[in-house]
């Protein structure tokens, strides 16, 4: 089957091209492999490239996007989907481009998926007057609806029930996998003796940040030689300020995918500490299975998905501080180890990938 994913260039605040990352990527990648040809159609909001390139033998082609290349993408994206014959237009990463690719696979008569793996509501996007209306629309009209959790799912439900499948996200159990902890922490420079929490991910407060460190601050008492280690972009929100100077706090900015792999072994327990909002009800955070891939032992708050996905013994209640730190520090007492790599294989990009085979070719 010929496939175009039409889809921003950038997703959770990385390029998904260049860093070779996310969902898009290794999804596609994974379907690739099955046999199906797939191309990439990019929107680059923020370098505003034109360039044509390959990735995991994928054709990708970066067009800028913005009020002044609007007529300039509108025109590539015609003349792509002219001269290749698609047999399948997929659209992700924003709803824009669900609008977008409605209206484009209606015009060339090809089949239309529209996959959806956030609540795109909660995206600037919908800040457009009129925009909900459309994306709705596109949703009810769309061939097949895809999206990234059950909760979402059911949250969509009262606009659409028929050909809705859940495809999670992954995680590459070749890259994350077991290692051992103090060569991990060598190659971080982070203290090899210490006890270690750890989150990698968006550092911002939808994302419970603030809590961790409050958490954190008290478990200082109890802890001597412990240290928080955080790996991620700040996401700047206005009146929003984390204090990442705080004494035992390491920030190490983004890493990049082996980076992370480190960290988590690194860790003496690794967080998801999400706040429950209108964004982490819906989405299935990366970091989830990739820590089970690693066998890291788990603190997360129950927040959509990852209370049916996350081991029961690592669950705590979102937007309490106290909370998670009862749960932390029960985790770093204990010497149980993990063992959730089996679990995690439910969710390797090659099975997920298979799913989708069979929801397209049928």
């Amino acid at each position: 089957m010929k496939i175009l994913v039409l889809t921003s260039r950038y997703t959770a605040t990385r390029d998904i091209i260049e860093e070779d990352f996310g969902r898009q990527v290794r999804l596609f990648e994974a379907l690739k492999k099955i046999g199906h040809d797939i191309d990439f159609f990019c929107a680059d909001y923020k370098k505003f490239e034109g360039k044509d390139i390959k990735l995991h033998g994928i054709n990708v082609y970066i067009r800028p996007f913005g009020m002044r290349h609007l007529f300039s993408f509108i025109k590539h994206l015609n003349e792509k989907l002219k001269g290749k014959k698609y047999d399948l237009l997929i659209a992700t990463s924003d709803p824009l481009w669900g609008v977008f690719g409605y209206h484009f696979a209606k015009k060339y008569n090809i089949k239309f998926l529209y996959d959806l793996h956030d609540n795109y509501e909660t995206y600037l996007t919908y800040k457009i007057p009129f925009f909900g209306l459309l994306d709705r629309k596109a949703i009810r009209k769309a061939d097949i609806i895809t999206m990234v959790s059950n909760s979402l799912k059911n949250k969509i439900s009262s606009i659409r029930k028929k050909n809705v499948f859940v495809i999670e996200n992954g995680a590459d159990l070749k890259l994350f996998k077991p290692r051992d902890k103090i060569t991990s922490r060598k190659k971080l420079n982070l203290p090899l003796n210490a006890k270690i929490i750890a989150y990698t991910g968006t550092l911002q407060k939808m994302q419970g940040i603030h809590l961790l460190i409050e958490a954190f601050e008290d478990l200082r008492n109890d802890f001597k030689d412990l240290y928080l280690v955080l790996a991620g972009k700040i996401r700047e929100v206005k009146g929003e300020e984390l204090e990442l100077g705080r004494t035992g706090i390491i920030w190490l900015k983004e890493l990049n995918q082996n980076g992370v792999v480190d960290l988590i072994n690194a860790a003496d327990v690794a967080v998801i500490p999400n706040t429950e909002n209108e964004f982490t009800k819906y989405c299935f955070p990366y970091k989830l299975i990739e820590y089970m891939a690693c066998n890291a032992r788990i603190a997360a708050t129950k927040v959509g998905d990852v209370a049916y996905v996350a081991p029961k013994e690592s669950l705590c209640e979102p937007d309490d501080a106290d909370s998670l730190k009862h749960k932390i520090k029960s985790i770093l007492k204990s010497s149980k180890k993990a063992n959730y790599r089996k679990i995690a294989g439910r969710y390797s990009w090659d099975r997920i990938a298979k799913k989708l085979d069979k929801i397209i070719s049928g």
